[in-house]
């Protein structure tokens, strides 16, 4: 199990699971993927934790047969909407008599970052390294091993509340699985369905879920700023079932088999049967469910803009991408965002053979990260381990202690040295 990789999706209407590991040619593979419905949260908020517990529970059963191995532990997502980016500055002087700058300095200067005043209802969950800075020289991404007197960091400081996190970690210990670490959610995302250039040039990242769209900026490699409107996907179904009146569940079973932006001609149109009620069928014209749904996901594109517009990074955008469920699958979405956003718009996806669904993006990006970002995969590979502390992205619960006896932490400290 040492060289695999689990990673956990923990959404509001479903759970994804994903299983990778590193091959001989030092590439990535996802090796399994699966997804089970999940209605133990809220808005990103575990609100049952019986139903979290059993959904995860089945979902890594269902990873487990696909691989034939015993998945113990995992890494799990922790949504950027729910969390605030407060930025900080660390400083501190190099230790060393050659002032070689070493792991332990960066340890240092990471901490003094951490320094703030904190809410007493959020505890500080993790550190994200913008930039360091040597003797004045900025711009720099590892200093690792440079020379300098001086070594200073501008810094995200990731604040969460405690319950939040706390309700998350024990959703998925009570399945029988440890929390190795939690990645924050649109660092995942943005492994798996950005490109390198989209992350420097400066993009925004809507993910849209069941009841939730969170929404992330990135632009010179860093994270700028997150945000959340707390509706998603299922007010879509939601209109669906009263316009028709039809059960949610049968709005929500067309919706995602016809659901479209683009009206079929006359040839193709053909009436959709439906289950109303009590094995009553009635039939729907198809265009009737388009002007539905492009009513609805015009408002929201709308929305979505106008909180881009009040980040202040709008004119920093150069593109959208869409991801996760409750938008993407709609064919047309693209085009409608052109227009909304003045912005190229384009459905982010991993590149991977039985992956490479909007759905997925999350659960692959948290393997992508721990393997970029961790020594997990210098220490497989045999080559030269960098500072954990100047690479990690990774966001940890640090008072863990009261939900299981052996600590998150203690299990971790290999891999996340920066927050210790």
């Amino acid at each position: 199990m040492d060289e695999y990789i689990v990673g956990i999706d923990i959404g509001s209407s479903k759970i994804c699971a994903a299983v990778g590991r590193i091959d001989k040619q030092d590439k990535l593979q996802i090796v399994g993927i699966t997804s089970v419905s999940c209605t133990g949260l809220k808005k990103g908020t575990v609100v049952n934790i019986d139903s979290t517990s059993e959904s995860i529970k089945n979902c890594l059963e269902q990873l487990e047969e696909m691989i034939d191995i015993k998945i113990t532990g995992a890494y799990v997502s922790l949504p950027g909407g729910i969390c605030e980016l407060v930025s900080s500055k660390g400083v501190v002087a190099i230790s060393s008599q050659d002032r070689e700058i070493r792991s332990n300095d960066i340890d240092r200067v990471l901490k003094a970052a951490k320094i703030i005043s904190v809410p007493s209802n959020k505890e500080i969950i993790g550190v994200i390294p913008k930039q360091y800075i040597i003797d004045g020289y900025d711009n720099i991404k590892d200093p690792l091993g440079m020379s300098g007197i001086k070594l200073e960091v501008d810094a995200h400081i990731i604040l969460a509340q405690t319950t939040i996190v706390s309700n998350l970690v024990k959703s998925v210990n009570k399945a029988g699985i440890e929390v190795n670490g939690i990645v924050l959610e649109p660092l995942a995302i943005s492994e798996a369905a950005l490109k390198k250039d989209e992350i420097n040039m400066g993009t925004a990242v809507v993910d849209v879920g069941a009841d939730k769209i969170d929404i992330s900026i990135y632009k010179g490699g860093n994270i700028l700023h997150t945000d959340m409107i707390p509706f998603g996907g299922n007010i879509i179904t939601n209109d669906i079932a009263i316009c028709l009146k039809i059960p949610f569940s049968e709005a929500e079973k067309i919706k995602i088999k016809y659901g479209s932006l683009e009206k079929l001609n006359g040839i193709q149109q053909a009436p959709i049967k439906v289950n109303s009620t009590y094995n009553n069928f009635i039939n729907i014209e198809h265009s009737i469910l388009v002007d539905i749904i492009e009513a609805r996901v015009d408002e929201l594109l709308k929305l979505i803009r106008v909180k881009l517009y009040e980040s202040g990074y709008y004119e920093n955008i150069a593109g959208i991408v869409i991801v996760g469920g409750g938008l993407s699958l709609f064919n047309g979405v693209c085009d409608l965002g052109r227009k909304i956003f003045e912005r190229p718009v384009r459905i982010g996806a991993p590149e991977y053979v039985g992956a490479s669904n909007p759905v997925y993006n999350t659960a692959v990006g948290i393997i992508k990260d721990v393997i970029n970002t961790s020594s997990f995969n210098k220490i497989n590979r045999n080559t030269r381990a960098s500072s954990d502390a100047n690479r990690t992205r990774k966001v940890i619960n640090e008072k863990n202690q009261d939900i299981n006896e052996k600590s998150v932490l203690s299990k971790i400290k290999g891999f996340l040295a920066d927050f210790f």
